[in-house]
């Protein structure tokens, strides 16, 4: 597979016209590079790959087989679009995530928190600590599905992935 970059020099005023844009393109194609303010406008520009999310989560060692691992895709993916989801998780991330994944909130949870767990129990725990150092990471057990979110999320936005 080669590396396929899309480059759009248009201003997007809403979320809507922004989704669907995105929705056109293939999943190997998407390249997110907005955060939108509370006035739907462009607030600031950066890239997350979903090739990138992928790698660094197979990394991690959550197994791309797991429905969870789509779901954390894909709530990255809106997390990169508007980080405000990171204070609405239950009602808004699981929400949206679900909607765009023909499922439902709770599965969408439960999908995302055994995914999780899967990684920690039989994952990479050199890349786990590299990741969950400054986060309420221990080592009695899995972060919760917010915690694990923030700080992918976070450490992607930091390291430029």
């Amino acid at each position: 597979m080669s590396d396929v970059s899309i480059t759009y020099a248009g201003i997007f005023h809403v979320k809507d016209d922004l989704w669907r844009f995105i929705n056109t393109m293939e999943d190997h194609q998407k390249v997110l590079v907005f955060t939108i303010n509370g006035e739907n406008n462009i607030k600031s520009i950066f890239r997350i790959e979903t090739s990138g999310i992928q790698k660094l989560l197979m990394q991690i060692g959550i197994p791309a087989n797991l429905l969870g691992f789509s779901y954390i895709v894909t709530a990255l993916e809106l997390i990169a679009l508007n980080p405000e989801y990171l204070n609405n998780i239950t009602k808004g991330l699981y929400a949206d995530v679900s909607e765009k994944c023909s499922s439902t909130p709770v599965r969408v949870e439960r999908n995302i928190r055994h995914a999780i767990e899967i990684g920690f129990l039989k994952g990479n725990l050199e890349m786990i600590k590299k990741i969950f150092t400054s986060s309420n990471y221990s080592d009695k057990g899995a972060p919760t599905n917010s915690n694990f979110l923030a700080a992918i999320y976070y450490y992607m936005v930091n390291n430029e992935l």
